[in-house]
């Protein structure tokens, strides 16, 4: 199964007061290259789509892992991210299809503790039940990106409107799914607001110090 991933790092940070992405969570270790970093480290992932704002300078993204990435990076600019996140959603599956991918990996930039593992885990969940129309990991009965959407939800991605993103799908019981457990408490962590951001860097103190 060829596997793109959508990695959505246009959202909006006006609850931060600042580019959210570019903040550190630990010396070297930007909030927007973290996961970058997990799903460049998950060799079933054939080509990643990092979806930007038009404006964004990529200090997020600069290190190690940016300069191991070779060609299954690319950068798409999406100049109505603005408008939501299915304006971003849309822009990074264009570019996606242009591959004719099996599945798309939906992943959003600023949840730093997700895992290549856990990536690896909702590939081979979806390879090993070729019925399912898509996997994610699941809190509550309830489906949370990162999530694998099979082709045939590409049509029902691409009219989403404003900020709806693949969790409204996923939501109306229209698809067949299956929801992993996560593998750590911290997996679902995302950063929109700078006592997010104070959390997470706690964690990150803990995990990088391992």
């Amino acid at each position: 199964m060829r596997v793109t991933a959508i990695y959505l790092a246009a959202g909006q940070s006006s609850r931060m007061g600042r580019p959210k992405l570019s903040l550190e969570l630990a010396p070297g270790k930007r909030l927007g290259g973290a996961a970058l970093a997990e799903v460049l480290g998950c060799a079933l992932v054939a080509r990643i789509i990092a979806v930007v704002r038009t404006e964004d300078e990529l200090e997020w993204c600069k290190g190690a892992a940016m300069a191991r990435s070779g060609d299954r990076l690319a950068i798409v600019r999406c100049p109505d991210a603005a408008e939501g996140m299915s304006r971003s959603i849309l822009c990074g599956l264009k570019e996606a299809l242009k591959d004719e991918p099996d599945a798309l990996l939906i992943v959003l930039a600023d949840q730093p503790f997700i895992a290549s593992s856990g990536l690896t885990s909702l590939i081979e969940a979806g390879e090993e039940e070729a019925e399912l129309d898509y996997v994610a990991f699941g809190r509550g009965g309830t489906a949370h990106p990162p999530v694998l959407i099979k082709r045939g939800m590409y049509g029902a991605l691409a009219e989403l409107k404003g900020d709806e993103g693949a969790r409204r799908l996923l939501a109306n019981g229209s698809w067949r799914g299956r929801l992993l457990d996560p593998e750590a408490a911290e997996f679902f962590a995302d950063v929109d607001t700078l006592e997010d951001w104070e959390r997470a860097a706690a964690v990150a103190e803990h995990k990088y110090s391992e």
